[in-house]
């Protein structure tokens, strides 16, 4: 039961922001998120495995010099998205086929081409993972969300998107104790099967299903009553100052230049 719930207390994106006051704090989040997708886009194109190794070092790197601490960056970097990178290199490295074969494991045969694609892809994987955890890890919820406002992201998705994330915490929160209710009274013993553990869960899921639309019901009558709209403007956004926006450009050109140096080197 307490794994469960430990699983469930996770679910609070306020406690994403971790590590010291570091000029990557500070930075501005417009700069942050336009940086963060300019080298997302730019790992895509590179068709060399080279540069992103080189990305996901300086991320983690970068990681440790803002003071994140290290069993944070590792549970956030490693348990899934390491996970997530072996299953898709394993997957591919026998399934994407090629002309010139490598080696052969249980009769599996493996091409140089599927080694070479799959090396890739792992390498993409972790270095966009070790981007985007920088990037959770020194931007607030708050700031993300006045930088996506500030990018003209609808504000219906931008709304929908801060009460689903602050919702969520509190419906987890909800699960817990009626999980924790049900196991009081027996409800995941091992005395009894799966298949009633199975309805018992199912009963919770239900449960929450209710009260989520109850709470969403009341939470958008009390918006009403307090004169929301969607034309409401509760954030005013400051002029992108001069700095600021020599580091946007500085980093998109960066971005750029690794792209191109990447597929110069595909050429040699």
């Amino acid at each position: 039961m307490m794994r469960f719930t430990d699983i469930i207390h996770e679910v609070d994106f306020e406690r994403l922001v971790v590590g010291s006051d570091s000029a990557i704090h500070r930075l501005d989040a417009r700069v942050k998120l336009l940086g963060a997708f300019a080298l997302l886009f730019g790992i895509i194109f590179m068709q060399c495995p080279t540069i992103p190794l080189f990305i996901f070092c300086a991320a983690t790197l970068i990681s440790f010099a803002v003071k994140i601490p290290l069993r944070t960056y590792l549970k956030r970097l490693v348990l899934l998205p390491f996970s997530v990178a072996t299953v898709v290199l394993v997957v591919v490295l026998f399934t994407y086929g090629g002309e010139h074969q490598v080696v052969s494991f249980f009769g599996l045969p493996v091409y140089e081409e599927s080694l070479s694609f799959a090396f890739l892809l792992f390498t993409r994987i972790i270095a966009s993972i070790s981007i985007l955890s920088l990037f959770v890890a020194t931007t607030s919820v708050t700031e993300t969300m006045e930088a996506v406002l500030w990018f003209r992201v609808p504000k219906v998705i931008v709304d929908l998107a801060v009460m689903m994330m602050r919702y969520v915490h509190l419906l987890s929160q909800e699960t817990v104790k009626m999980y924790r209710a049900q196991a009081s009274r027996c409800g995941f013993s091992q005395n009894i099967g799966y298949r009633q553990k199975l309805r018992n869960l199912s009963t919770i899921a239900g449960s929450l299903i209710l009260r989520a639309l109850k709470r969403g019901e009341h939470v958008y009558a009390a918006m009403l009553s307090r004169g929301y709209t969607l034309d409401s403007h509760i954030i005013e956004h400051e002029p992108l100052s001069a700095k600021n926006a020599l580091c946007c450009v500085a980093i998109v050109a960066v971005t750029v230049g690794l792209v191109i140096v990447d597929h110069l080197g595909i050429g040699l």
